[in-house]
């Protein structure tokens, strides 16, 4: 595992001791599905060795990292015992609860409610589906 101050970098080493200095070496030639995995591997060694940095580009950040960030908060507030309007207010600031709370389409309430339900279901037995 190569990694910098934010980013990881595996590798699979077969064949050689990692505890001591190793040649790596690639195949030349891989199925077309996986060449752009392979590059963006290489191009993150490279600028490993050059910068000692691996590149910003090639970890772009999760797609759903907002919605998690969100859920988790939804659910830390609700384990602390906050109400649905406590945590609203603390992840969307007072005004918008205000304007938005009594909606009668009960969409802000809906969000939080799913909010807390899906950080309930993660942390139950959904966090699996991160792993596979």
């Amino acid at each position: 595992m190569l990694r910098d101050a934010h980013r990881d970098l595996q590798l699979v080493v077969e064949g050689a001791d990692v505890l001591r200095p190793v040649r790596l070496f690639v195949d030349a030639i891989w199925l077309a599905d996986r060449t752009r995995q392979h590059l963006n591997a290489l191009e993150c060694l490279n600028a490993l060795y050059a910068t000692g940095q691996l590149p910003h580009r090639l970890f772009p950040p999760e797609a759903r990292a907002s919605r998690l960030r969100f859920v988790l908060q939804a659910l830390d507030g609700s384990l602390g015992g906050a109400s649905h309007r406590e945590i609203a207010t603390a992840l969307l600031g007072q005004q918008r609860v205000q304007a938005d709370w009594t909606d009668p389409r009960n969409h802000l309430r809906d969000r939080i409610r799913r909010a807390v339900w899906r950080g309930h279901m993660l942390m139950d037995r959904g966090y699996r589906d991160f792993l596979a």
